[in-house]
């Protein structure tokens, strides 16, 4: 962790220093101000300047339907560290189709391989449909017990495998209202002893009682609907407009007629312009219902903790049926393309919604978010807890949806 942490100081360090050069370019005031690689920069900063524009270029120019190779980092859930891999994205029919395949490790040993066709542009852009199949092995997940008075020192890890195939379907009503449907099918599932030599296989300290689903897994048919309100000016790093989110999901156990439930969820974030300054808020809730003899497994419950929601607590440091989260960040232009951060968290998880405001958990902290001019590239946070202070780095744009995955359940 410490390395990975100096590390990341030192790239956002250069690529501070990069931007601000970039920033200091004299440009003629009769010219427009476009990325133009063939201005002479300073000596002392030239390849640097280059570089990030380089990369700034590249990040922002391509567009979902360009050809050919591309960096992915994403696919690995909280807690395997820094991931990165190879994509390839390619056009079908002209541009009526597109194939993608990638694949993510970490240096944790997390592994994320996918590949997706999608028509994104069917009925005049208004209907998108596609498939993907997605293969996972998440090698040290945190677990800690199931509910919101789970103990910090009886951390636990295990590993989980999977494979996720499904078919997915978005209409857009109007420019900032969809509606989004998936079904698939999950197999494969396997909970397997941890990889960790600093914390103790799951196995060793819980059974079926205090983690359901430990000892058998079954597969499952899952299907959600979702509708959406997406007014944000850029969801890659946006400064003002909001995003609305709810959604119904069903899981199936198709194998032990056990672990079959729903779980009902709603996301909500608005972005507030405060000059150049930016002042974020973000609330969620989760609340899952089984039927009688039924429950949900321990890896597909909503939790609490890490880079997504609790910033000061472990990732996956709370986990229950219903989950409460509510984040606020303020954010400022430092440089160019630096920004530094100060927020907010806090969060409960229960057995029952209306026992949500029981126990609600909080921290606070400040960070840099290194961005382009249309995405997060890299954010450094540090935040204090009850339970301590913790630095993460993420690829991850704050507040935002996550990547899901759908197992383990991450907000």
């Amino acid at each position: 962790m410490i390395t990975t942490f100096r590390r990341a100081i030192v790239l956002m360090a250069v690529c501070a220093c990069a931007a601000s050069a970039r920033a200091q370019e004299p440009r003629p005031a009769d010219v427009p101000q476009m990325p133009v690689l063939t201005q002479t920069p300073q000596k002392a900063s030239g390849t640097l300047t280059r570089a990030y524009i380089w990369a700034e270029t590249r990040i922002d120019g391509a567009s979902p339907a360009s050809d050919g190779l591309f960096p992915e980092f994403g696919g690995i859930i909280p807690g395997g560290g820094l991931s990165a891999g190879p994509g390839y994205r390619h056009r079908l029919f002209g541009d009526r189709a597109i194939v993608r395949a990638s694949a993510a490790v970490s240096p944790r040993r997390y592994t994320m391989m996918r590949s997706d066709i999608e028509w994104p542009q069917l009925l005049h852009h208004r209907l998108s449909l596609g498939g993907q199949v997605k293969y996972q092995d998440f090698t040290q997940i945190n677990f800690f017990g199931i509910g919101s008075r789970s103990l910090k020192s009886d951390r636990t890890d295990y590993r989980l495998k999977d494979l996720d195939a499904l078919a997915f379907g978005t209409v857009r009503l109007t420019p900032w209202l969809s509606v989004t449907g998936r079904a698939g099918v999950l197999q494969r599932l396997a909970i397997d002893r941890g990889l960790s030599t600093l914390y103790p296989s799951t196995a060793e300290r819980f059974d079926d009682s205090g983690a359901p689903g430990l000892t058998q897994q079954p597969n499952y048919v899952h299907a959600d609907v979702a509708i959406e309100v997406n007014t944000l000016d850029r969801p890659g790093y946006p400064s003002s407009g909001g995003r609305y989110r709810a959604s119904v999901a069903t899981f199936h156990d198709r194998d032990l007629a056990r672990y079959s439930f729903r779980r009902f969820e709603a996301d909500a974030a608005q972005y507030v312009p405060l000059g150049r300054s930016v002042l974020a808020f973000r609330g969620r809730i989760d609340v899952s219902q089984t039927g009688p003899g039924q429950d949900v497994p321990f890896y597909l419950l909503p939790s609490l903790g890490g880079s997504n929601s609790l910033r000061g607590y472990f990732d996956y440091r709370f986990r229950d049926r219903d989950m409460l989260l509510m984040n606020a960040e303020y954010r400022w232009p430092i440089l160019r393309r630096v920004d530094a951060a100060v927020f907010y968290d806090a969060g409960s998880v229960a057995s029952a919604s209306h026992l949500l405001s029981r126990t609600i958990y909080t921290d606070y902290g400040a960070g840099l978010r290194l961005h382009s001019a249309t995405r997060m590239l890299v954010r450094l946070d540090v935040a204090r807890g009850a339970e301590g202070t913790r630095a993460l780095v993420s690829f991850s744009t704050p507040l935002a949806l996550p990547n899901r995955t759908v197992a383990p359940y991450v907000p």
